[in-house]
């Protein structure tokens, strides 16, 4: 019961409460590099180029990066940074517990012959000696992003100046669903302090 209760924090149920969507961020950055906002631009990977799902987490990317004062420029402008996007999900995963329940059911012989039906236990003792076996499934997601230093690429070197992930966990197998609450989580408090992980909870809309 102990698992399912812990689970509850992890998802969107909003049966345990309001809903909320939690993840995990963990981010890296070189020192001083992300500490003042610079200009950005986005640019897809070459298997996303023409993405239109790239292209709608590309605004939601830039919306959260100007929000902390970053200045978005055109792929041809002279941007400082690069900000690169991928995102994906894991295996499913299953949780199975024990549930103490005060219905019961059964089959049997007695004096009329054959008898089955369910009804409420009126135990002695224990009030909920009865069990049933319930189980959730989940689908991890997680979305990362990644800044890396415009100028140095113009010279053929590669220069991260920040890479963040977010993973969280929900009992759908869309992930375009909670990447609006995983890029929130990511950049809440960014760029955060290095090499750390942290639980974020942000509200469903």
């Amino acid at each position: 019961m102990r698992r399912f209760a812990a689970l509850c924090l992890l998802l969107v149920l909003p049966s345990c409460g309001p809903a909320l969507v939690q993840a995990d961020v963990t981010r890296f950055h070189a020192a001083n590099a992300v500490e003042q906002p610079h200009s950005f631009t986005i640019l897809p990977d070459p298997g996303q180029a023409g993405s239109l799902e790239f292209q709608r987490y590309a605004e939601l990317t830039a919306a959260q990066l100007q929000r902390v004062g970053w200045r978005p420029l055109p792929a041809s402008g002279p941007a400082e940074t690069v900000v690169t996007l991928h995102w994906g999900g894991d295996e499913a995963r299953t949780v199975t517990w024990q549930s103490p329940t005060s219905v019961y059911s059964g089959m049997g012989w007695g004096r009329h012959g054959h008898w089955s039906g369910a009804g409420i236990g009126v135990p002695f003792g224990d009030p909920f000696p009865y069990y049933e076996t319930r189980s959730l499934t989940t689908f991890p997601k997680w979305l990362r992003v990644e800044i890396t230093d415009a100028a140095a690429a113009k010279a053929g070197q590669r220069v991260v100046l920040f890479e963040g992930r977010a993973v969280t966990e929900s009992g759908g197998r869309e992930i375009a669903p909670v990447v609006p609450y995983l890029l929130q989580a990511l950049f809440t408090g960014f760029p955060g302090a290095s090499g750390t992980t942290v639980r974020v909870r942000v509200p469903v809309e």
